[in-house]
């Protein structure tokens, strides 16, 4: 599988004007070999594949890397990167634009230039990324593994913690505590926002409880081998209050529509119209500032981005969220958020926790 991989990549140097790539971005790295270690460089060229790192992650990566030589390197990138390039023969290496940082780039240039080597870095962006962007069906059964977990801690904790009293970290800590006991880890640390917090896109579990009469914000993620799941369900504690269950029902129409309507070759852009029309029907346009979704994969926020100036197309294969929401600073906020792929040109839903 990483061979057809690596293959694909090799297919795009002519084009991206390079003879060989560098790739260490953790997501990229870990797709093309299989390797889930903390430090290591994979050096593509025409010919050859090798996965360098030290001695730390040796053994792990022979029990790992599929389909790539590995190599050993010792010491600052100084010691070992233009060896390891010379070797190869590369007159122009791309890099990894949106990972390599300036102080990479420098000491990677600087051992070029020590080493007396002439080859050219050639910052390339989005490569390797774009690969992933369709899932074969074997990541496809990953995902829905992660978002099943994700299902089933939710279920755990709806029965037991969410209730007046619990705190937000309370319920955050006992979400997690199931994931990593049934062998997942986290996708993201958990959001859990009650009363006006929940207006809060993206707010922080505090030692705040959880109380009657107030809506209540669950987003939450499992990552089981290396995939992600992403959930967002919100919740009313007491009795039904006029106003959630008018916002709550506007919400639940917008992701209903996308869901419905979203089939292949449609852009990001046209699928966030869908639900957000429904929401600027209703008279709360505004009150939906964020995009209606994010592709989901090796890492919890990937390509294809569904907002309202995301170009990018939408084909079978690709795996994302659907998330619409409204947000009323000091009351609170609703969102309601779904795993999904698109197959045989229609929406399959991942995630199946009650709405």
């Amino acid at each position: 599988m990483s061979a057809n991989r690596i293959s694909n990549l090799r297919n795009r140097f002519e084009s991206l004007g390079i003879d060989g790539m560098l790739v260490y971005q953790p997501e990229n790295r870990f797709y093309l070999s299989g390797f889930d270690g903390t430090t290591g460089y994979i050096l593509i060229t025409p010919a050859d594949a090798v996965l360098a790192t030290d001695f730390r992650y040796m053994e792990q990566a022979q029990n790992q890397v599929r389909d790539c030589r590995v190599e050993r390197i010792d010491g600052p990138v100084k010691l070992w990167f233009p060896g390891l390039v010379a070797t190869a023969g590369i007159c122009r290496l791309g890099v990894e634009a949106g990972h390599v940082t300036v102080a990479d780039l420098e000491k990677f240039t600087g051992a070029l230039v020590a080493g007396g080597l002439k080859t050219e870095l050639v910052p390339v962006t989005d490569v390797v990324e774009s690969l992933r962007v369709v899932k074969d069906a074997a990541e496809i059964k990953l995902i829905q593994a992660a978002a099943r977990l994700t299902d089933e801690a939710l279920t755990h904790v709806g029965e037991q913690f969410i209730k007046p009293g619990v705190s937000e970290k309370k319920l955050a800590w006992e979400l997690e505590k199931y994931i990593r006991e049934s062998g997942g880890e986290l996708s993201f640390p958990t959001i859990v926002a009650g009363g006006p917090a929940s207006a809060m896109a993206h707010a922080q579990p505090t030692d705040r409880p959880l109380r009657l009469n107030e809506p209540i914000v669950i987003d939450m993620g499992a990552k089981l081998h290396g995939y992600c799941g992403d959930l967002t369900r919100t919740f009313w504690l007491g009795d039904m209050d006029a106003q959630f269950v008018k916002l709550y029902n506007i919400v639940k129409r917008a992701q209903k529509t996308a869901i419905e309507a979203i089939s292949s070759g449609i852009s990001g852009a046209a699928a966030d119209k869908l639900a957000r029309d429904v929401i600027d029907a209703a008279g709360y346009g505004e009150a939906f500032g964020h995009s209606l979704g994010h592709g989901i994969g090796l890492a919890v926020h990937e390509n294809p981005r569904l907002g309202q100036n995301s170009p990018d197309e939408l084909f079978n294969g690709m795996t994302f969220t659907i998330e619409p929401g409204i947000y009323i600073s000091g009351w609170g906020g609703i969102r309601i958020e779904d795993d999904a792929v698109l197959e045989n040109g229609k929406i399959r839903l991942l995630t199946s926790s009650p709405k």
